[in-house]
């Protein structure tokens, strides 16, 4: 029996065989596989083979390359591979192998070449827990001993690998990138190298390029790697809220109800000193109160109806013909932040409103920007159909229904501005491409109450006429109060209110219809189409028809 004792200080994890090591690499030759060994390139008289897209090394790579202690059954052809309290029993053309007394299969079975036993490295080096990783534009199989890797305290050890290579140590850079929250580019490192389809570059350049500090204790094996935001301040500016924030990540954010508020998490971030000091007894501090934070509250809708001046302001509007509304309270509550995590270091705030609204996130130099949009009238979303590679129907002089529709949009979206007690939102306000579902869901976040799209139809050159189209059965008198205006305008044929399960009209929850003013097929009905004076005669009685329902339905 040969024995071969393998040297303390290489790292039993060598002998993990990559999973991007493939047929590619065995097609370009035995010799041309490198071994990269705890940073250090090792030529073993016998060059690993590829069998079975596996890397086979031999015994003594084995031995003196991890540290383990390796034994030789001439007589049986076996090889039992020690480490630590691991052991692997191996023997020669069998697939079958033993860990620590267990049978398990193997890809590729040990085998003699050159008068030398071949090990399978990835076997070897799963059962001995080792790193392994495949760079195939070098072909070169890195081993070395499992690296401790902590982002910001958090131990990410068992989904990011590490490798040392030419004495240098090499992280995945943008795995590391990812659990911060920001998104560098990696084409800026000189030393990137795709090991096991992943990017990793050395300790200085990773350092570099994401502005972190990262501590490399070789002794104890082990990295921390520190990035760490500060939210410094929060301030409001009527529906604008701005978060002053050092090195911002990307933030993680969630719409809750009930009350309805939203979330931001800041990940790897702290409070400043100040913002810190600022904390109540339970962790959370209050950046924002309405009314106590207001430089003038708005006044309820009671004391607005006690003003001697109210019934007169009242008088001038309707004889303007507006209505007055109540003036609504802020659209934003509160604002509160806490330190919500410490393991992974992570700020959350919390923006409570008063009602329903959207919002708009922009990241710039200086941290975090939220645009929000609130509900505060009778909304209306006014979608102009179908728009950029999308032409919708074609027109017998070669128009394009999309210019027909957007063309009324816009006009039905300057009419109805008019009135304060409307908000109005455009799906599209110019030749732009919107997926349906799209269009559904700009309704359906904004809590529209009517929702109106606008199209022209096509089919045989003899075919006329107007139809309006609805399918919620709270659809229904919107439909027949905006078909009636529509037939008055175009004075076309009156096919009808029908219904039909048009996406938009289908998934929106407000009532909704879809107009077809006129068929871009027929010669007298496209010429009017066409004609400016006759687009506006359309949208007016479209605006209108919106201001009737509101009327009826207030």
């Amino acid at each position: 029996m040969r024995k071969y004792v393998a040297p303390l200080f290489v790292f039993l994890s060598l002998l993990f065989i990559i999973p991007g090591v493939t047929a590619a690499a065995a097609n370009s030759g035995a010799d041309q596989i490198r071994l990269m060994i705890e940073g250090n390139l090792v030529q073993p008289e016998v060059p690993p083979i590829m069998q079975n897209d596996r890397t086979l090394v031999p015994i003594r790579v084995i031995a003196e390359g991890l540290g383990a202690e390796v034994d030789w059954d001439q007589e049986s052809f076996t090889a039992t591979v020690n480490k630590g309290n691991n052991q692997l029993v191996l023997r020669l053309n069998q697939k079958q192998a033993t860990v620590n007394g267990k049978t398990v299969q193997l890809d590729a079975p040990p085998l003699l070449h050159k008068d030398r036993m071949l090990l399978p490295l990835r076997f070897v080096g799963e059962a001995l827990g080792s790193t392994v990783g495949w760079d195939n534009e070098s072909q070169t199989v890195v081993v070395n001993q499992p690296i401790s890797l902590q982002i910001n305290g958090l131990n990410v050890t068992n989904t990011m690998k590490s490798f040392k290579w030419d004495g240098q140590l090499y992280l995945p850079v943008e795995k590391i990138a990812q659990q911060l929250g920001i998104v560098p580019d990696v084409k800026k490192l000189s030393s990137r190298k795709t090991i096991d389809s992943v990017v990793t570059a050395s300790l200085s350049e990773v350092q570099g390029l994401l502005g972190a500090k990262i501590d490399w204790d070789e002794e104890r094996n082990s990295v921390k790697v520190e990035r760490l935001s500060r939210l410094d301040a929060i301030a409001v500016d009527g529906e604008k809220v701005r978060l002053d924030i050092a090195k911002s990540g990307t933030p993680k954010t969630l719409t809750l109800t009930d009350p309805r508020r939203i979330v931001i998490d800041l990940p790897n971030a702290i409070l400043s000193d100040e913002l810190e000091e600022e904390l109540q007894a339970d962790g959370v501090g209050v950046a924002y109160q309405a009314g106590k934070d207001d430089a003038a509250p708005a006044a309820d809708s009671a004391e607005t109806t006690d003003d001697p001046g109210y019934e007169a302001e009242q008088e001038v509007q309707q004889t303007a013909g507006t209505s007055a509304e109540p003036a609504l309270p802020p659209l934003i509550k509160s604002i509160r932040y806490s330190q919500y995590s410490d393991a992974p270091y992570t700020v959350r705030v919390v923006i409570e409103l008063d009602r329903k609204a959207t919002y708009k996130l922009e990241q710039n130099d200086n941290g975090l920007g939220i645009s929000l949009f609130g509900k505060s009238g009778f909304l209306i979303v006014v979608d102009a159909g179908h728009g950029g590679h999308d032409s919708g129907a074609l027109g017998i002089a070669g128009n394009k229904e999309k210019d027909y529709n957007l063309a009324v949009a816009n006009r039905v979206v300057e009419l109805l501005k008019q009135y304060p007690e409307f908000q109005v939102v455009a799906t599209r306000s110019t030749d732009v491409f919107l997926e349906l579902s799209e269009r559904v869901q700009i309704a359906n976040d904004y809590d529209a109450d009517v929702f109106l799209s606008i199209h022209a139809n096509s089919f045989q050159p003899q075919t006329r006429g107007t139809e309006t189209y609805y399918y919620n059965a709270n659809s229904k008198q919107l439909a027949e109060i905006v078909h009636r205006h529509l037939i008055g305008a175009t004075q076309f044929p009156n096919r009808g209110v029908q219904t039909s399960g048009f996406y938009v009209i289908k998934n929106t929850k407000m009532p909704a219809v879809l107009t077809e003013t006129g068929f871009l097929t027929n010669s007298v009905e496209n010429a009017k189409l066409m004609d400016p004076k006759f687009q506006d005669q359309v949208a007016r009685a479209l605006a209108a028809a919106i201001r009737e329902y509101y009327e009826k339905n207030k």
